[in-house]
């Protein structure tokens, strides 16, 4: 398991030079105020957060989402295994001025019990799209979010639907549809690819990751044994990129597929509290 952990993160730290500078995350309209937050996570948690709300971001790259939170009025934390993410993300801090309400945690989600004494602290976690394929153990993430919400607090998630990633990963065998990546886990998927989401022509030298399935009952199921009570669970037909070829981009940045398909989930929004 190191060994897959330590693939992960040689993948991330190249990644993590590469994305700022890629259109995908386009820093340059961050910096002249944009927010990067879609309408989908700004809709479902805008009215829980406020001046002064104290959020804990996990795997938040290099920042660009926490930061956009920071703009909300909340005081951020943002966490990444990340060196180079975490490094880019304080930078981008100072030249918005959000330094003063925003600071960046290099540190695994497993371990950071042991890194941040934060214990029950935090109004909000905060984490999204692209990120539980990359947890080995649901059950352990669980547990570091539901320790670090306060009382009454609210966890909330956004992310990419795991039918989506079924969809995403068939191949045809014998003439019938059969999915390499299955929903029901089954242990760890390598892969060796080159290129990244936000540059996909890109070359890269650490082309090795692993990566883990995760149903929804797994991830419901985890948040409740972890003492969460989840408020919702809501499942929607449009993506945060261009996942199949074809797809059309509405003005909220929604991507969906062609008009008339029986639209698949693509997309999953989760709500929890912590108990008062």
């Amino acid at each position: 398991m190191d060994d897959f952990l330590a693939d992960n993160r040689a993948h991330w730290e190249e990644l993590a030079a590469l994305h700022p500078g890629t259109d995908f995350y386009d820093v340059e309209s961050f910096l002249a105020g944009e927010s990067t937050l879609l309408p989908l996570e700004r809709e479902e948690l805008g009215d829980v957060v406020g001046e002064g709300t104290r959020i804990l971001h996990l795997q938040c790259h290099f920042g660009l989402d926490t930061l956009s939170w920071a703009r909300e009025g909340a005081v951020v934390t943002g966490v990444d295994f990340s060196g180079t993410a975490i490094g880019t993300a304080r930078d981008l801090a100072a030249a918005t001025g959000l330094d003063d309400r925003a600071r960046f945690v290099e540190c695994d989600v497993y371990d950071l019990p042991a890194t941040l004494d934060e214990a029950g602290a935090f109004d909000v976690v905060f984490t999204s799209y692209g990120v539980l394929n990359w947890l080995p153990d649901v059950e352990r993430w669980a547990e570091v979010v539901a320790g670090f919400l306060a009382p009454g607090g609210t966890f909330y998630v956004a992310e990419i639907h795991p039918f989506a990633h079924v969809l995403m990963d068939l191949e045809l065998e014998a003439g019938r549809p059969v999915p390499d990546w299955s929903y029901f886990g089954g242990g760890a998927r390598t892969y060796e690819e080159d290129g990244t989401y936000a540059a996909p022509a890109a070359t890269l030298d650490s082309t090795t990751t692993h990566e883990w399935a995760h149903g929804l009952g797994e991830i419901v199921t985890a948040l409740l044994d972890s003492g969460l009570d989840v408020e919702f669970l809501r499942e929607h037909p449009f993506a945060c990129f261009e996942q199949f070829p074809g797809m059309e981009v509405d003005d909220e940045g929604r991507w969906w597929l062609p008009e008339g398909t029986n639209h698949p989930p693509l997309t999953f929004s989760l709500l929890a509290r912590s108990p008062e």
